[in-house]
């Protein structure tokens, strides 16, 4: 006697399957497809033989779930960071002493080095080549923009 599975079954079993195959895979992409095998499971069950209606179910419920309810989904589901996102540094250690090998005008772009390679820099104050300088943030348009203030040497 041959084992044969209805095909309401098959797509039913294949969603839980793509649905925790998002465990694996991040991106929040995943699950949506398996939601599109729910849908086109139910309409399995009211025709069975429509094999091409099930297909196309699938992946219109697929497509439309994933334009419509992903963002909505990564609000809830990911969640947002404790730190504000004009407060992001990245990996830039604010407070970070460097020495300036060119002279930084106010509100000009120049080439500084940090951590052993070349970034760009502003600053509000001249600072002249040769003297230390603090960091003290990054832009928010350009996160390898340093934001630098002259150290001022108290004898």
């Amino acid at each position: 006697m041959p084992l044969a599975f209805s095909p309401w079954l098959i797509w039913f079993l294949s969603g839980i399957g793509v649905m925790l195959a998002e465990l694996a895979v991040p991106g929040f992409v995943i699950i949506f497809f398996g939601l599109g095998c729910w849908g086109a499971a139910v309409v399995a069950v009211l025709a069975p033989n429509a094999y091409s209606i099930q297909v196309i179910v699938f992946l219109t419920v697929s497509l439309t779930s994933l334009v419509t309810l992903r963002t909505m989904a990564m609000r809830i589901f990911v969640g947002r960071s404790e730190v504000s996102r004009r407060d992001d540094t990245g990996n830039v250690a604010i407070g970070t002493r460097i020495k300036i090998d060119q002279d930084l005008e106010p509100g000009r772009e120049a080439r500084v080095r940090y951590r052993g390679t070349m970034w760009t820099a502003v600053s509000e104050d001249r600072i002249p080549a040769g003297t230390d300088a603090k960091i003290v943030g990054v832009d928010t348009a350009n996160k390898s923009c340093l934001k630098l203030k002259a150290v001022i040497r108290q004898a």
